[in-house]
């Protein structure tokens, strides 16, 4: 189901991300390869990189929502060794959207 808490869900695109506003820069420097943009009354807004297509879509959920985005800066506890890192933050951002109720 993708209602999520009163009605807030966090619209899936075309974008090589998938998620809207989200778009996947490879060759990028660094771990942060997923750009966060949204555009307001015609003009493009930079919201900041993130590691993981789902950090930035919770971002985008939270900012949508009106809530808090601060705690999305720090940086993610260490992943436990096997899974990849990206793996690891990305499933922990999906599991934190659903703790507050949001769908990514």
């Amino acid at each position: 189901s993708n209602s999520g808490y009163k009605g807030l869900t966090l619209t899936a695109s075309s974008s090589n991300s998938g998620y809207k506003g989200v778009t996947f820069y490879p060759k990028e420097r660094g771990s942060k390869k997923y750009k966060l943009e949204v555009k307001t009354r015609g003009k493009t807004a930079f919201l900041g990189c993130f590691a993981t297509a789902e950090q930035a879509a919770l971002f985008y959920a939270r900012r949508e929502a009106g809530r808090d985005t601060s705690d999305l800066t720090a940086p993610p506890p260490p992943p436990p060794p096997p899974p990849a890192l990206s793996t690891a933050a990305g499933a922990e951002a999906v599991r934190q959207a659903g703790r507050e109720g949001l769908t990514l």
